[in-house]
Order: structure tokens, then C-alpha cells, then sequence
């Protein structure tokens, strides 16, 4: 909420400072004109606000107002004059000011002051922490290349703000809209919180060699005193990333067990189809190798369905395509089919078409998107292999055309070797 003083000048305090229709009283000290922007700007002794007639009224002593509105304890003046705010939570709870970057590491450098905003907006009246912003969160997984970022932060802190060293917290994370949830909420653009700064002992930094570093289940001395304080999301990703791909792995490893028991089920069959194993595992892939019964083709139901079918043309015969696999009969098509082995889109048309000489011949339709390709081997042999049929049997298992015993057999290795690795 913005008031306008009795000099004119406006003001930010909050939404909630006056209920509708209160009249509120509104003085500083010294009095001073506006500046061009209309806000109230600079050095002010005091600053005292009431609504008349309520208990609602505050002073503020020894206060820098910023130009941009926002009202900061005078001791924090050097830290923020000349700076433009880069960021301002939606509650105007906290503001960020940029201090510097670091263009090795994609990353820009920020103070953020936090204040209560709920009820009347105060000045911001506690000690900054300090906020990284970068895309790239792969240096928070070795405590080693984390401690040398964060000390690089620190030092351009140091430099480019030196009134604001104090130990407090240093949050990294991707996009600076994440310092709305500081705390809690959302952690997807997270990546580190700490702590560093200048005690009297030095240099304060409560990451050491990694004995304090890693995940949820590592809490520090300093997460012990100030509970939540030490987190690495970047950490906790990777845990996650690497639990779920072990997971993965250990579900693959179960499947493709699986599947090379199968293969060594369609091998032991094959003795039955000894000179047409490819027909059987064409069958296995759901392609029809035989005609419907005699009976069946005279059901007209049965032209509602289109199914895939291996079958061999052998010429041309006035509107039909000649066929002899997988038995005498026509092929019905708008396309043009060359002699060959093909593997068509079909639906029965028997029950539609003169009968020949008093009998019925097996007529199929073919129903094909773009010109018919034929296949490149006999009995479509290139078309059909156990890959073929352990895929359509296992479709999650990431099993093509071209899967041999040996693929199978490498992710159940690599599953008892990593398990191995683990024990």
C-alpha cells in the first residue's frame, strides 16, 4: 500500500496498515521535499505514522528510505545506497540487491534483507544473508569444489560489500524467485544453504572437508543449534537420481532375466517347426501366417477387423493380385503390388466377391498407408526374429528387431556386478 505525506511524498508500508475509511497521520523528521521519483527518500531521524483515532501507530527511528520505497535501518545504508533492487518477494518480505558476479561460474552475487510482512511493513532491520544465483549446481556434489565456490562468493562479498561480512546464511540456487521459499516449500530451484562470514575468531564456514556435507541424512553442529539451516538440494537430487536409476536397473535386470528364460522356451520349441521357423516366429510376432477356416471367411463380422498378414503375390489376374502364401487366394488393393513377400494390413473380403467356378476363394482387402513395401528376404525373414516376438511380449523391456541372447545377458550382469560393488 502506498500513503502520500502532507509534503506529498509517497510512501510504501502495507496492505494492511489502515482498515477502509481510517485517516492516517504521516510525519517524518527532518521534513523533506520529494525527489523526482515522488517517493520519500533518505536520511530521516524519525518517521511516525498513526491511524487517527485507532491504537495502530508506530515511530521509526534512525531509518534510510531507499529510493525505490522500501525502508531500511540506517546502519545498512552503505550496503544498499546506489544499488537498485533485483528482486522483491511478492509480500515485500525480502529484497535483494546485487553486489557483483562471477562469470567463470555463471553466477551472480546478492544480498537479500528479510523483514516481517505481515501487518505493517517495518524497516528492514536484521543482518543480510547472501544469495548465489547459477544454472549449474555440479560443483555442490564434492564438499571440496562446493567450499572453493562458496569462499569465492565470500571473497567477492567482502570486496564489493564490505559492511555486511557478519556470519549468516549463504543460499545458492537457480533462479533468485527461490528465496520466496528460503526455508521450506519448494526446492526444485535450490541448491545449497549455509553458513559463512567473519567472527571473531575469522573466517566462519561450517562446511569442512566434507564431514558435514551430503544429503538429508547429514545434519551438522549447526543444523543441531539452528535446525534446517545446512542443506544440499544438489545432494539430495543425486541421491535420488542414482536410487532411481539402481532401481531401474534392478526392474531391467529382473525383466530381461525373464526374457532370456522365454528365448530359451521359443528355442526349445522350435524342434516342432523344424524348415518354417520364421513362420512361427512371424505367428509369435502377431502375423497372420493362415487363413481364416473356410466357415469363418463366410462371416461377414470378420471383414471389420484388419489384421497384419504375411503374403506372397505371384501376379496380377484382372482386378486381383494373385497370392499363394499363406495359401490360393487373392489380394484386393488400390496400391500397386509388385510380385514379392510382403507383410500387408488385411481384412477378410471373401463374402463380398463372386464365387469362382462355385466355390469361394479367399479374398483379403489391403488396407496400406503409402505405396506397399515388399520385404527384402523370403517369408519375410528380415521382417520376423526373436526380437521381434520377446518385444511384443515384454514391450517395456526396450527389446527391437535386432535384440541377440547377449543384450539380455549384459543387463543382468551389470545388475549382480553393481550389487556386488554395494555389498
Amino acid at each position: 500500500m502506498q500513503v502520500t505525506d502532507g509534503s506529498g511524498c509517497k510512501w510504501v508500508l502495507s496492505r494492511e496498515i489502515i482498515s477502509n475509511g481510517d485517516t492516517l497521520s504521516f510525519g517524518t523528521t527532518p521534513a523533506m521535499p520529494c525527489p523526482a521519483s515522488g517517493f520519500g527518500e533518505g536520511n530521516f531521524e524519525k518517521i511516525s505514522w498513526k491511524a487517527v483515532g485507532t491504537y495502530r501507530g508506530d515511530n521509526w527511528s534512525r531509518v534510510y528510505v531507499h529510493p525505490s520505497g522500501l525502508i531500511f535501518n540506517k546502519v545498512y545504508e552503505p550496503a544498499v545506497k546506489d544499488k537498485a533492487v533485483s528482486y522483491l518477494t511478492a509480500d515485500a518480505g525480502q529484497a535483494t540487491f546485487l553486489v557483483g558476479e562471477i562469470p567463470s561460474r555463471q553466477m551472480k552475487v546478492y544480498l537479500a534483507f528479510t523483514r516481517g510482512s505481515y501487518g505493517v511493513l517495518r524497516p528492514f532491520g536484521s543482518d543480510p544473508y547472501y544469495v548465489a544465483v547459477t544454472p549449474d549446481e555440479s560443483f555442490a556434489l564434492d564438499a571440496a569444489k562446493y567450499k572453493e565456490a562458496a569462499l569465492e562468493i565470500f571473497d567477492l562479498i567482502k570486496t564489493t560489500s564490505p559492511t555486511t561480512t557478519d556470519v549468516a546464511d549463504l543460499l545458492i540456487v537457480k533462479d533468485i524467485s527461490a528465496i520466496t521459499n528460503n526455508m521450506w516449500g519448494n526446492d526444485a530451484q535450490k541448491i545449497t544453504r549455509n553458513r559463512i562470514g567473519i567472527n571473531r575468531q575469522g573466517l566462519f564456514f561450517d562446511v569442512r572437508d566434507g564431514a558435514n556435507w551430503g544429503g538429508s541424512s547429514v545434519r551438522s553442529s549447526a543444523c543441531v543449534r539452528r535446525a534446517g539451516v545446512n542443506r544440499n538440494w544438489a545432494v539430495q537430487r543425486e541421491e535420488q537420481r542414482v536410487r532411481e536409476a539402481r532401481r531401474r536397473q534392478q526392474e531391467l535386470a529382473s525383466v530381461h532375466t525373464r526374457v532370456l528364460e522365454r528365448y530359451q522356451q521359443l528355442q526349445d520349441g522350435m524342434s516342432e517347426f523344424k524348415g518354417r521357423e520364421t513362420e512361427a516366429l512371424a505367428q509369435m510376432a502377431g502375423i497372420k501366417v493362415r487363413f481364416a477356416s473356410p466357415l469363418e471367411q463366410q462371416n461377414p463380422a470378420t471383414s471389420a477387423r484388419v489384421v497384419p498378414m504375411m503374403v506372397h503375390v505371384t501376379g496380377k489376374q484382372g482386378d486381383f493380385y494373385a497370392i499363394d502364401f499363406p495359401s490360393k487366394g487373392r489380394l484386393v488393393a488400390d496400391e500397386e503390388y509388385s510380385e514379392g513377400w510382403y507383410v500387408a494390413q488385411v481384412a477378410n473380403a471373401t463374402p463380398y466377391y463372386p464365387l469362382d467356378d462355385g466355390r469361394a476363394v479367399p479374398t483379403y482387402r489391403a488396407y496400406n498407408a503409402g505405396e506397399p513395401q515388399a520385404c527384402k528376404q523370403d517369408k519375410c525373414a528380415d521382417l520376423v526374429s526373436f526380437g521381434a516376438v520377446l518385444a511384443k511380449e515384454f514391450p517395456n523391456a526396450g527389446i527391437d528387431f535386432s535384440w541377440t541372447p547377449e543384450v539380455s545377458q549384459k543387463y543382468v550382469n551389470d545388475w549382480n556386478n553393481a550389487s556386488a560393488m554395494v555389498q
